[in-house]
């Protein structure tokens, strides 16, 4: 990782994972298989290191494990020595372990891997040292939404937040990339500010109050400080989030795109084939006009224009229930139409919706978030794009 990345990183992470649900852990756990070393070990698959996300014993976390007399003691080796999430992981370790029969006491003594072992196990995370990590590539299960724009204000990064919270609502495992380096506000739009986790040059994503895991240049900078950076620059810092980040291949990334269609947005298309695009607009003409134009973009990149989201649609009536249409109508119809694609969703305005740091998810039951409830299970019930290779 280049020298100038590592300077801007922190050792603060976000909260990890809860506890594994105690009723579906007891099912199974009997003295016979569990008071044992080999169902000691079982049992320990249950409970994952909650920033990597995978269970300790895959890990090769779990060193040893010593039974006698109701007392299980577990030696655990962490990544980093004074890990600030040890004591979730002790929480974790002894909630399991308690549940199964015969267990009276349970100890967990730490230790820390030796860099060769940090080594093994970071390559294995990441796939090694290829240019991009491995849920961006073709054979990934990975679904990358890309949310662009022709122009900043109509509320990309908005759409963006609201829809991987929407698809995690519906029970999928999603992640964000802040790709807008020069507008990066997902951070603060998530309420979650502080660096990310480094471990062996392998970036782990930061989790925001709600669980949302995300990453943003916005996490490697100081509050309100500006980056002043020339295209190339960007680009590097880009390929090094798709390249150096821990992206656990979940069932959704969405990539917050930089507006417009100059050399960034068209860089980052370019760099994940396999994306598809969804294309935001607001109802003015104006706004419909160059939201075409980025939709174009992506279809000149090779990538697919899944849907238009037309934001700022109307505002409801809190009187009658009307539909009040401030900002004209047909914006989203007009660039679908041009795109040969289809509008998956309006987005009504709130009057409350300030857009506030960390508030600016629209809270679950409201008509923005049913909006986008609906988006979501179009998405899903589309199927994955294929890539075509173009000759």
């Amino acid at each position: 990782m280049a020298d100038w990345f590592r300077r801007r990183v922190g050792r603060d992470v976000a909260r990890g994972e809860g506890p594994p649900d105690d009723a579906a852990r007891r099912e199974g756990a009997t003295p016979a298989d569990g008071f044992t070393e080999e169902g000691i070990r079982e049992a320990l698959r249950d409970v994952r290191d909650p920033e990597i996300g995978r269970d300790l014993v895959s890990l090769n976390m779990v060193r040893s494990v010593d039974v006698r007399d109701g007392r299980v003691k577990v030696g655990v080796a962490l990544t980093t020595a004074g890990c600030p999430l040890k004591h979730r992981i002790t929480q974790d370790v002894r909630d399991r372990l308690m549940m199964i029969e015969g267990v009276r006491e349970v100890e967990v003594d730490f230790g820390v891997m030796t860099d060769q072992d940090r080594q093994n196990l970071m390559s294995a995370l990441h796939g090694g040292r290829a240019e991009i990590a491995p849920a961006f590539r073709d054979e990934s299960k990975t679904r990358i939404i890309a949310v662009v724009s022709g122009k900043g204000g109509v509320g990309k990064s908005t759409v963006a937040v609201n829809l991987a919270a929407a698809l995690d609502r519906a029970g999928h495992s999603v992640e964000i990339l802040d790709a807008d380096v020069h507008g990066a506000s997902v951070p603060v739009m998530l309420g979650a500010l502080q660096k990310p986790n480094v471990v062996d040059g392998v970036i782990f994503p930061v989790e925001s109050p709600t669980g949302l895991k995300f990453i943003s240049m916005g996490n490697f900078v100081s509050e309100g400080q500006a980056i002043i950076w020339r295209a190339p620059i960007v680009n590097k810092a880009l390929t090094q989030l798709m390249r150096d980040v821990y992206w656990d291949e979940p069932d959704f990334i969405i990539v917050d795109m930089p507006p417009g269609t100059g050399d960034v947005a068209l860089t980052v298309a370019q760099m994940i084939p396999k994306a598809e695009a969804l294309v935001v607009t607001t109802p003015q003409a104006d706004a419909a006009r160059v939201a075409v134009k980025a939709g174009r973009m992506a279809v000149q990149a090779h990538l697919r224009v899944i849907g238009v989201v037309e934001n700022m649609s109307y505002a409801e009536c809190p009187d009658c229930g009307k539909e009040l249409r401030i900002f004209g109508g047909d914006g989203g119809e007009r660039v679908a139409s041009e795109l040969g694609s289809r509008v998956l969703g309006r987005i009504p305005i709130l009057p409350d919706a300030t857009g506030e740091p960390g508030r600016c998810l629209f809270e679950a039951g409201s008509s923005p978030a049913r909006a986008f409830d609906e988006i979501a299970a179009s998405l899903a019930a589309t199927k994955a794009r294929k890539r075509i290779k173009v000759l």
